[in-house]
This record gives C-alpha cells, sequence and structure tokens, in this order.
C-alpha cells in the first residue's frame, strides 16, 4: 500500500473524528465562527499557523520556499434545512445540516494536512490550504479570492475534492471529468413595476404579471433559437410571484431562476440575450424592471493536462480500477472562481454507492455518507500536492 494512503488509514478515527463534531455542528452562509475557529485549533495542533481570510480559514505549510505553491482547498458550510438521516450524530440545529457533504470535505483537508505536515522535509514546494465558507450561494470562494488566497504565497495551481453518494461508483473510488466538469449558475430575479389598477378596470393600469408571462415565454427561446445547438444550456424559472387578490391588478412582481451552462461563451450569450429581451418587454408594455443576479458562478472546467497528470498520481496510488472519468453535471460550484485564476482540477471521491445503500443524494434532508472512504480523500489531497510540487520544481 501506498506510504500516504496506509498513513491516511491510520488516521481514521480521527478523521471521522473531525468530520463528526462537525456535522454536528452545521453553520450556513459565508460567516463560521465556530467552524472557523474548530478548524484554526485544529490546525495549530498541527503546528501550523492558520490565519482568517475572507470569512475563511488558510494556512501554508512551508516545503521548500523555492517551489511552487499548489492550493488544497475545502468548502466548510452547510444548508439551511433539517436533517432526517437518523445517525446518532445528527446536526444539533433544527435549522441547519451537512447534507452536501462539506464536513467531509473539511474533514479530508484535515487529514492531508496533518499527513503533509508529517512529512514536510520531503514537500518539494509550498502547500496552501483553502477552508472555504458560503460555497452554496454566499459567494464564500469570491470574498476569499478578493481577501487574497491567491496571493502571498502566490498560487500556482489548485485542487478540490467533493465527496459523492448514491451514485455507481464504490466507496474510496476516485471520479473526475475531462474538461467540464459542473455547469455554471447564475440565479436572477426580476422584478417588474406596473400600475395597479382595479380588476374591472385594467385600461387604468399597467399589468406586470402580464409583462411577466411574456417574459417567461420569450426567454425559452434562447435556448430554442439562439444557442450553439451542441452546447448545454438550461434556463429555469422556479417563482412567479405577484397580486393578493383576484379583482386587483398588482402594482409589481418578480420572476427568479437560474441560467446554467458549461461553455463560458454560452453563458455570456444567454445573459446578454436575457437582458436584451427581459428589458425589451418590459418597455414594450409600458412597465419598469430591474434585474438582479444573486449569484453568478462560472462553470468548473478541468485543466485537462493538470488534471491528467494528478489523475496518473491517483492511479499510482490507489489503481486504475478505482479510478473513473464520468459526464459532466448541470449542477454548480463555486471552485470555479479559483479555476479561472490558476490551472485547476476538481475530483471526486465516492462515500456510498446505491448497491452499498446509500441511495439519497446529495441536499437531501436523508442523505449519508460512508466513512470509510474519507482516508481517501485525505490521501488523494496530500499524494497529488506532493506529486504535482516534485515534477514542477
Amino acid at each position: 500500500m501506498n506510504d500516504i494512503l496506509k498513513r491516511a488509514e491510520e488516521l481514521k478515527p480521527e478523521i471521522i473524528a473531525w468530520r463528526r463534531h462537525i456535522h454536528e455542528n452545521p453553520e450556513v452562509s459565508a460567516v463560521l465562527p465556530e467552524t472557523s475557529a474548530y478548524v484554526m485549533t485544529e490546525l495549530k495542533k498541527m503546528g501550523y499557523e492558520p490565519t482568517e481570510c475572507g470569512g475563511g480559514v488558510t494556512a501554508v505549510l512551508e516545503g521548500d520556499p523555492n517551489g511552487k505553491v499548489f492550493l488544497l482547498r475545502a468548502d466548510m458550510d452547510a444548508l439551511p434545512m433539517a436533517e432526517e438521516s437518523g445517525l446518532p450524530f445528527s446536526s444539533k440545529n433544527p435549522k441547519a445540516a451537512h447534507t452536501c457533504g462539506h464536513d467531509t470535505h473539511t474533514a479530508m483537508l484535515l487529514g492531508a494536512a496533518k499527513i503533509l505536515m508529517e512529512n514536510k522535509d520531503k514537500v518539494k514546494g509550498r502547500v496552501k490550504f483553502m477552508f472555504q465558507p458560503g460555497e452554496e450561494g454566499y459567494n464564500g470562494c469570491k470574498q476569499m479570492i478578493a481577501a487574497g488566497i491567491l496571493e502571498n504565497p502566490k498560487v500556482d495551481a489548485a485542487m478540490g475534492i467533493h465527496s459523492a453518494t448514491a451514485q455507481e461508483h464504490p466507496t474510496g473510488h476516485v471520479m473526475y471529468c475531462n474538461g467540464p466538469s459542473m455547469a455554471s449558475a447564475d440565479a436572477f430575479k426580476i422584478t417588474v413595476t406596473g400600475k395597479g389598477a382595479h380588476g374591472a378596470r385594467p385600461e387604468n393600469g399597467i399589468d406586470p404579471i402580464n409583462i411577466l408571462c411574456h417574459i417567461h415565454s420569450a426567454l425559452q427561446t434562447i435556448n430554442s433559437r439562439e444557442r450553439p445547438q451542441q452546447e448545454p444550456l438550461i434556463l429555469t424559472i422556479g417563482q412567479l410571484v405577484a397580486g393578493d387578490a383576484c379583482n386587483i391588478i398588482p402594482n409589481s412582481g418578480f420572476i427568479s431562476g437560474t441560467i446554467r451552462a458549461f461553455n463560458q461563451d454560452v453563458r455570456m450569450l444567454a445573459k446578454r440575450r436575457f437582458i436584451e429581451i427581459v428589458e425589451g418587454i418590459t418597455a414594450t408594455f409600458g412597465g419598469k424592471v430591474d434585474i438582479e443576479w444573486t449569484t453568478e458562478m462560472a462553470p468548473t472546467i478541468n485543466n485537462i493536462p493538470q488534471t491528467d497528470e494528478l489523475v496518473g498520481y491517483v492511479k499510482e496510488m490507489l489503481g486504475e480500477d478505482k479510478v473513473h472519468c464520468i459526464p459532466a453535471g448541470m449542477g454548480s460550484e463555486d471552485f470555479s472562481e479559483v479555476m479561472l485564476a490558476v490551472p485547476g482540477s476538481y475530483l471526486r471521491v465516492s462515500l456510498g454507492s446505491n448497491d452499498e445503500g446509500y441511495t439519497y443524494g446529495g441536499h437531501n434532508p436523508k442523505v449519508c455518507f460512508n466513512e470509510e472512504g474519507l482516508p481517501v480523500g485525505s490521501a488523494v489531497y496530500a499524494y497529488t500536492a506532493m506529486s504535482w510540487l516534485a515534477n514542477h520544481q
């Protein structure tokens, strides 16, 4: 067995303990005071000097100061929902739960940090750790980038991991995508203001519901008539809210939804035409409109040469039969913002398959993750960082 993987397996009880503590004490949003404090305490025990960065936590393993810098990232935030897993270490907060597995990411990266500190003399460069808040729609990655996570020392390459459950690959297997891995996500809210009136005298008003319905229909033509047909694009409207009574034309209303794409050019085409259509229709019917982009995430696109290299290291450690290339998914991930700035790779580690009885996926209140796979994630983090630095001196 690879020495790094062997050490990760030895650390399994500690990695599981970290995960369970974080799981029991979930926090939501871009500010996670208890989680951040816990991570900083554990890093200090290992010999690091962690600091706050943009609401998250960072630390640097100083191997060879003349070498390159490889960033390892884990997100730490939970979701605003109740947990129904029935686990003995379930969330103590009825309004928050780690149903996307960010507790497992944080624990796996803590495990990697400990392994790397134990092998400091063998690290041919520096490893920067990024423990990020606010991935679930709170722009946490942008927040940390703005605070300087990619500078001092300047990052040369980056990698992130997401745990996966309720899928086909057994616990401890690793998955990756060639090129596009996850879609962009641009969440919008369109507020149309018209002129309220009595339902019996519509000529005295400007009906925002009429305008919103025309907007809803017209936006679908971006997908059917304007995007390159070989490029996936999803425009979903999930809310249309207006009015309080059946005999009143309301003064205003709104629709909200998301635009998702793998291709950055297609994404920008969709956003440009979205604005033109919304503003044009609103003006045609005499209303006023405000367009708010509540979340903007670029597509997560793996740097192919780097990802091929990192996947090669994972195969060295685990064996080729435990590493799989999978199709991209239309979900989103704000680690894409780091990957816009430096060559980046995003891998997945299986923490439960359907055949193993893990049938609830992420964001489900009953989701469970197989902790037996946590050491694999720690080993992947540590071994890929060490190997990449050794080969890029």
